[in-house]
């Protein structure tokens, strides 16, 4: 029930490469703001799960 909540709740589900959804993705720069088109948030997606599949605990981080 817990994944189900999560999957449906879009600030938790992620990205969802079957429904096509990806994440509004905006870069922000000192010559001002420009949105992600769609294809571009899906391939930006798409490298973070293919990382997340070979890392799937995330990037290591070594001692401050």
């Amino acid at each position: 029930a817990l994944y189900d909540a999560a999957d449906d709740d879009s600030a938790t589900g992620g990205p969802d490469p079957v429904r096509r959804t990806w994440p509004l993705i905006v870069l922000i720069t000192a010559e001002g703001l420009v949105r992600l088109t769609d294809e571009e948030a899906a391939e930006a997606s798409r490298a973070v799960l293919s990382q997340r599949g070979e890392r799937p605990d995330g990037p290591g981080a070594g001692p401050l």
